[in-house]
């Protein structure tokens, strides 16, 4: 039976779930509670529960299972859980202004996105195939509401209603492909579940089940071909639900992946490798190439969005401890530079809906030197130019591929990070050297926003120009390989 310090040791996830109920409550008495004061309670608890994580973290000698096994702590769990608060913190400091100019109940925003969270913190510790799949619908179901936040905008219930249903699918697959895992290795269990796939080879429901188990998985992380909700549902949620679901949601689920796949699935790690080897490359390419057409600046950071998918996998498919870091470096990386873009966005943006279009940015260096110096560093990071942290963490999974074996797929990587140079810099070119009607400077209203994007910008530099703290801290947070 499960003792009392057990339940303890998962205190950063309860912490966070009472808060996400309990601001909940309180923005649905009367006339609930104001916008600021919903955004300082939520960072408050945020930071709270970074604060007993790290204690928690302090007082274990080291990889520990609880709850029957059904939940481990260790490393990598504590890595994607301090990431994914800190890339929520961010949120809320992007949705201050954003939700201001909106009449929507912003206490039942932060809650939303406080028990989404709390959700992906029980992923990253999850250690049963269930635990993981009830984490994650803790957090998809939060989030096909966020998507949907803005009840009045055609294009937003759009978003919420495609996401729900691909969703909904996606975990029905995910669901079945657990319960043939299962009925070959009869646990769900991940250290078991390794060995008793190995004992049932032959068993047809092995191939079928770990597919159907990553079909699920890729469309978490939003890989070709099981992305087909993503450019719709960037475009039409929100800006800042947008950019938390294109760096929390993301590292959450690539957490699941990479823990199911290298500890669940070890034992056929020779056969996923050569699909995420396929997928790795086919994602890649069609999110480059897509992105290449896009005038809308959130669809088309989407499609990027897909492609840098295809590049994490690398990390994944290399099945080394270069890989395994390489992830976890790149995945903090992209946090810090994909938020600050979505933060000049949110900028440049007007009534819920405006500023999507490149044309939108054009004179921008005039208008706003500032928002102009901000977006060009972003670009450059996305692109993976030095000296920023996108260069640094492209750089590693590339050599970690070549170290694999998988060299082929390296180069593809470097080909389509060279395409993606054209659509990101075309945003440069419409800043720099493209005249605009408007001449009024673009104000810059919101403290805690311009904050964020300084935040970002500094983070995205200090990663790329000292990364070697950052760098021992992902090999301090791996995970065992088979």
């Amino acid at each position: 039976m499960p003792s009392a310090q057990e339940y303890l040791l998962l205190a950063p996830e309860i912490l966070l779930a009472a808060a996400g109920l309990l601001l909940l409550l309180a923005g649905a008495v009367g006339r609930g509670m104001g916008n600021r004061d919903s955004a300082l309670v939520t960072i408050v608890s945020l930071a709270l529960t970074a604060g007993v994580l790290l204690r928690v973290r302090s007082v274990l000698p080291g990889r520990l299972l609880i709850l029957g096994g059904s939940f481990v702590l260790d490393g990598f769990s504590f890595y994607v859980k301090l990431l994914v608060l800190v890339a929520t913190a961010l949120t809320v400091l992007l949705s201050v202004r954003f939700l201001e100019e909106g009449s929507y109940r912003a206490a039942e925003y932060y809650a939303l996105l406080l028990l989404a969270t709390s959700g992906m913190l029980f992923m990253a510790s999850g250690y049963t195939l269930l635990t993981i799949w009830i984490s994650l619908e803790t957090m998809a179901l939060a989030s096909y509401v966020l998507a949907g936040y803005f009840k009045r905008e055609r294009r937003s219930n759009e978003a919420a209603l495609k996401y729900f249903i691909l969703g909904a699918m996606s975990s029905g697959i995910l669901l079945y492909g657990i319960s043939l895992l299962y009925g070959a290795a009869g646990t769900v269990q991940l250290n078991e579940l390794s060995q008793g796939l190995a004992a049932a080879h032959g068993n047809m429901l092995v191939p079928l089940g770990w597919l159907l188990l990553g079909a699920g998985l890729f469309f978490k992380v939003a890989a070709v071909p099981f992305h087909v909700w993503t450019p719709d549902v960037y475009v039409g949620a929100p800006t800042p639900v947008t950019a938390w679901l294109a760096v929390a949601s993301k590292a959450a689920s690539f957490a699941i992946l990479l823990r199911i796949f290298y500890e669940g699935l070890a034992s056929v790690h020779v056969e996923w490798q050569t699909i995420v080897a396929i997928i790795s490359v086919i994602t890649m390419v069609w999110g480059n190439l897509a992105a290449l057409t896009q005038d809308n600046v959130k669809r088309m950071l989407a499609y990027s969005s897909i492609a840098h998918a295809g590049y994490i996998l690398i990390g994944v498919l290399a099945m080394s401890q270069v890989g395994l870091w390489s992830v976890l470096f790149y995945l903090l990386a992209y946090t810090f530079i994909t938020l600050g873009a979505f933060g000049t966005v949110i900028l440049l943006e007007r009534r819920e809906y405006a500023g999507e279009t490149c044309a939108d940015y054009a004179g921008l260096a005039r208008r706003s030197p500032f928002l102009a110096a901000m977006m060009l560093l972003f670009m450059v990071a996305l692109t993976g130019i030095p000296p920023t942290g996108g260069f640094v963490g492209k750089f590693y999974l590339f050599a970690a591929a070549v170290q694999g074996g998988w060299g082929w797929v390296a180069v593809i990587g470097v080909l389509t990070s060279a395409i993606s140079l054209y659509y990101y810099f075309r945003i440069v070119l419409y800043m720099y050297l493209k005249d605009s009607d408007q001449t009024t400077p673009t104000p810059l209203k919101s403290p805690a926003l311009v904050g964020a994007i300084a935040f970002c910008a500094l983070a995205t530099l200090a990663l790329g120009i000292f990364p070697g703290p950052f760098i021992e801290l992902a090999k301090q947070s791996l995970l065992p390989l088979p």
